[in-house]
């Protein structure tokens, strides 16, 4: 059983949820709010927060002084129905790891997020915090979604 786990529907078919989640993630990810999603360093500012699309590729986040940090890496990329990544705070000893799934559900796509390793990555107590600020996220993602679809109504 993993130690977060989230369903959230969103009205975008899975090749277009999937899409979403990964290319525009720059454009949904919450920088501000009750928890900190950023990584970057005092005296800094986040400029970009993105996916490398591929296999391998890097989960990364840009400041504004040009620096970087590697949040994680894919691995496994299979668009449009699963995607999985690595995740690590820069003051954990170990990275936990998060898995996606992408399935239609009519004409929307039911979205199973799960994040396991909390206990091997050092931070066994922070598997609830994790499970209040991933929901926080995903509520992000979700009205984006349901903006890109309304706005699709729109033409």
């Amino acid at each position: 059983m993993p130690d977060v786990k989230l369903e959230v529907t969103v009205p975008l078919p899975p090749e277009q949820a999937f899409e979403t989640f990964v290319q525009q993630m720059d454009v949904w990810w919450p920088r501000q709010g009750v928890f900190p999603y950023s990584f970057a360093p005092e005296g800094t500012r986040p400029l970009r927060i993105r996916f490398e699309p591929r296999l391998g590729g890097r989960y990364f986040e840009t400041f504004l002084d040009g620096s970087e940090y590697v949040i994680g890496q894919i691995i496994d990329y299979r668009p449009p129905d699963r995607l999985c990544y690595s995740w690590q705070d820069p003051t954990w000893p170990g990275e936990t790891r998060i898995a996606l799934s992408f399935s239609a559900e009519g004409d929307s796509t039911r979205v199973i997020y799960e994040q396991d390793g909390f206990e091997s990555a050092g931070v066994p107590d922070l598997a609830a915090y994790y499970q209040i600020g991933c929901r926080q996220t995903l509520s992000a993602y979700v009205a984006h979604c349901q903006a890109i679809f309304e706005l699709g109504q729109l033409s």
